[in-house]
């Protein structure tokens, strides 16, 4: 068998990896901090917390935001994930749809497949296209500790998609106190959510426990988008002795949930609402989608501790973290078949709606057989799943000079499959599935006249491993601790291997596809004062490319001429805190170099359908970012920030054709994209807030929050791929500038006999704003070819915790 191999543009590399910390003067919660080291529970759970990569804020080179278990909480209800992230410069988090747990979050101008996620320090996002589906997670943000936010170059080692930044959810851990809480939270448009979560504190012989429960139902704010969505999770800890101890963690959401899957145009909004989704109707009473959801991932690690320290202070030694973990996805979602795409399912509507007796009657018109009505329209239920298994393990040395050494290696397996199975046959008697013209193979003997619970279209998966060594390393240098470097270096290796029951009928295997690539990372922070802090960073990313890209032609070929993509990015900042405030700005650059896009259908003038492959493609991300804060005594706290940046494709580039049959190359194709600016995120963003505490007492708190954004230069979302037209050198369509405000308060009670109440109430954008949150380019670039969804409008959530 013939063996594909991916290297490096140019020349394959190992790169290094460099970041950096500095010690700063404890301040007095520091302190108390450190004295409760002594406690088990805490010991276990500082290491957890080091072992899943935090980095401390006052002493990174990195553009750090961390965010805290109070501010999540007073942030996600209503919201998704991704969310808990708005009011972050150069962060542009939204809902995907207006659909309950559909998100997506850019960062800097990269979308999702350039964003690494990270869940305690391990990757979680996607091995075939980089894409994070947080449907999947919807109850995460209820067993979120903590949330670190790290932008530009991550600290892991183990991220190579950390091209626009790193998310790192680190999950609650047992605490050193007992602790029970239970909460509710409705929305005035239908959902709510109830939770309880439970933290043992340390048990006997080192034992401890926390654990989460909770679901999450109603209607959503877009119509026919109701959620119904359960989430857990459960840790356990053992402390064995002063130098080992485990940690067990399992979580998961089984979910179900209607989705808004159309965009809508400017026309359809003046006259439908923002809320509008036109993938249902009304049949026989009940509403009839063409859009769900269900998916179950649940998601397992077992992680071991080895920490011993020597010495006078317990400042050397030897630390060993080692964790395995296992996630096994399963699920699907409704998905509209047609053979005929001008009397496709859309194209029977009444009033904004399907009319489904009419798609009914249109069925029954199909060519009839002795097998009886053939299906124009069907619903099937598009299924996906997979099973991803890894270890990671990391050794950090720390020798008698302070310098530290840490290496260590992930491998991850990937097992995913999707298939189409026919759900609906909408009044016909069976959908015929025409081998002899979309499958490889031809007929083949199999039986074209399909009936519900068949197979059809799709039937394929892949097989991915991925590994990737490292080694970095710690130096002090210059004196009093001021300058402090890491260095190291990393390289990964995979091979992708894909079957397909579709196309082929004897050998279903693909051959195998291998890629190469490595990072290079640099960082420096030098400590001026003991207010002042400026720090520089860089790196170099040669990634492989994903499977979708090795596969991109639908079938077992594995596409020519694909190369690396390869980034090259750089940081310099200034931080100052002092007192009651402090600012930080950071100026970034990022080169995006060699990225591969495939085309969706194109048919030129006199030929037939089909797609094409563009690579080579460049863009040029740089930007300016301020944020800061000050504090009025107790009372109140002021936050600010602003982002203004320039993200464009950087080149035209040739694309090469291929048979939409085959696989097989036929043609070229000019793609025009140099200059146009990048889709999808605002690049100038402006915010504030204000957080006032006028009443803190022993047993009682009450605090009120504002916070405000603006949104500017923003063009739509389109495929670089799509620009074929020499003389068409137009931008995307610009998208409207807004604002949002959004308002809070929150009361706090604590009774005498040790239980605590809080009621909160947040109304998100009270002014009604109407505004555009994700967007697709039209052929003209103007108002009346864009389509897109807005955003919501006002609206407002309230609920209460209950502490034991």
């Amino acid at each position: 068998m013939l063996k594909h191999f991916i290297m490096p543009h140019k020349a394959a590399f190992v790169g290094l990896a460099v970041y950096c910390s500095i010690p700063v003067v404890l301040n007095a919660q520091d302190v108390k901090s450190a004295q409760n080291q002594s406690d088990s529970s805490s010991v276990l759970l500082n290491s957890i917390t080091v072992s899943a990569g935090i980095q401390h804020a006052q002493r990174s080179p990195l553009r750090l935001l961390s965010v805290s278990t109070e501010e999540i909480k007073a942030k996600v209800a209503g919201r998704t994930f991704p969310e808990i992230l708005a009011g972050t410069p150069g962060v542009y988090s939204t809902r995907e749809s207006g659909s309950y747990g559909d998100a997506k979050i850019n960062i800097r101008g990269f979308k999702q497949e350039n964003i690494s996620v990270l869940l305690n320090g391990i990757p979680i996002s996607g091995l075939t296209s980089g894409s994070m589906y947080w449907n999947n997670w919807m109850g995460l943000a209820d067993a979120t500790a903590s949330i670190q936010l790290q932008k530009g170059i991550g600290a892991s080692m183990l991220s190579d998609n950390s091209v626009g930044g790193t998310v790192n959810i680190i999950t609650d851990n047992p605490l050193s106190d007992r602790k029970v809480e239970i909460g509710y939270f409705t929305t005035g448009y239908g959902i709510q959510k109830t939770h309880l979560n439970y933290n043992s504190g340390a048990l006997k012989n080192g034992w401890s426990v926390s654990a989460m429960a909770s679901y999450v139902w109603g209607n959503g704010y877009v119509k026919a988008t109701d959620v119904s969505s359960w989430a857990y999770l459960l840790s356990v800890n053992k402390i064995v002795n002063s130098k080992h101890s485990f940690n067990f963690t399992t979580l998961g959401s089984p979910e179900k949930h209607e989705q808004r899957s159309y965009r809508l145009s400017y026309a359809e909004v003046e006259q439908y609402g923002t809320d509008y989704n036109k993938n249902w109707g009304m049949y026989e009473g009940d509403v009839k989608t063409i859009a769900k959801n269900n998916y179950y991932k649940p998601y397992f690690t077992l992680s071991h501790f080895y920490n011993t320290k020597i010495g006078k202070y317990q400042t050397t030694g030897l630390k060993v973290n080692t964790a395995l973990y296992l996630a096994v996805g399963d699920g699907g979602g409704l998905f509209p078949e047609t053979k005929d795409y001008s009397n496709q399912i859309l194209s029977f509507m009444s009033d904004g709606q399907i009319d489904w007796n009419k798609v009914i009657e249109n069925n029954r018109r199909g060519g009839s057989s002795s097998y009886g009505f053939s299906a124009t329209n069907i619903i099937s239920d598009y299924q996906a799943g997979h099973t991803q298994f890894g270890v990671k393990n990391s050794v950090t040395i720390i020798p008698e000079s302070g310098n530290e050494l840490e290496f260590g290696a992930h491998y991850q397996m990937y097992d995913k499959w999707e298939r189409e199975k026919i759900k609906d046959l909408l009044g016909a008697d069976y959908w015929y599935e025409d081998y002899a013209s979309k499958s490889l193979a031809g007929e083949a003997g199999r039986d074209p006249y399909k009936k519900v619970g068949d197979y059809i279209r799709t039937y394929n998966g892949t097989k991915m491993d991925y590994i990737t060594l490292y080694a970095m390393f710690t130096f002090n240098l210059g004196q009093n601790g001021k300058w402090i470097l890491k260095s190291g270096a990393s390289v990964s290796g995979s091979s992708y291997k894909r079957w397909d029951k579709y196309n082929y009928t004897d050998d279903i295997y693909s051959d195998f596809a291998y890629g190469f690539g490595g990072s290079f990372k640099a960082g420096l922070l030098y400590k001026y004062s003991l207010h002042s802090t400026f720090y520089l960073n860089g790196g170099i990313y040669s990634r492989a490319p994903y499977s979708s890209v090795f596969f991109a032609n639908g079938n077992n070929n594995i596409a020519e001429n694909v190369e690396n993509e390869n980034n090259f990015l750089a940081e310099g900042g200034y931080r100052f805190i002092a007192g009651r405030g402090g600012v930080e700005s950071t100026f970034y650059i990022a080169y995006w170099k060699d990225k591969t896009l495939m085309s969706n259908s194109y048919k030129p003038l006199n030929g037939e359908e089909s797609r094409y492959m563009a690579t080579g493609l460049n863009a040029l991300h740089y930007g300016l970012e301020v944020d800061g804060f000050y504090r009025l005594g107790k009372v109140a706290k002021v936050n600010i920030f602003a982002s203004v940046a320039s993200w464009r494709w950087k080149n035209d580039v040739h694309a090469v054709i291929y048979d939409p049959y085959s696989g097989q190359p036929i043609g070229n194709v000019d793609v025009y994209s140099d200059g146009l600016h990048v889709g999808d995120a605002p690049q100038t963003q402006v915010g504030a807030s204000v957080n006032l505490t006028p009443f803190n007492s022993r047993i009682s708190k009450l605090s009120f929050n504002i916070d405000w954004s603006y949104n500017d230069r923003f063009w739509a979302d389109f495929d670089p791929a799509s620009r074929t037209n020499p003389d068409d050198r137009a931008d995307s369509y610009k998208i409207p500038s807004y604002n949002l405000l959004n308002v809070g308060a929150a009361y706090e009670y604590k009774f005498s006999f040790g239980i605590m109440l809080k009621f909160f109430v947040n109304v998100n954008n009270i002014t009604n704003e109407k505004y555009i949150e994700r967007s697709k380019d039209g052929k003209l670039h103007d108002k009346s070819t864009f389509t897109g969804y807005w955003g919501a409008q006002r609206n407002m959530n309230v609920g209460v915790n209950i502490v034991f």
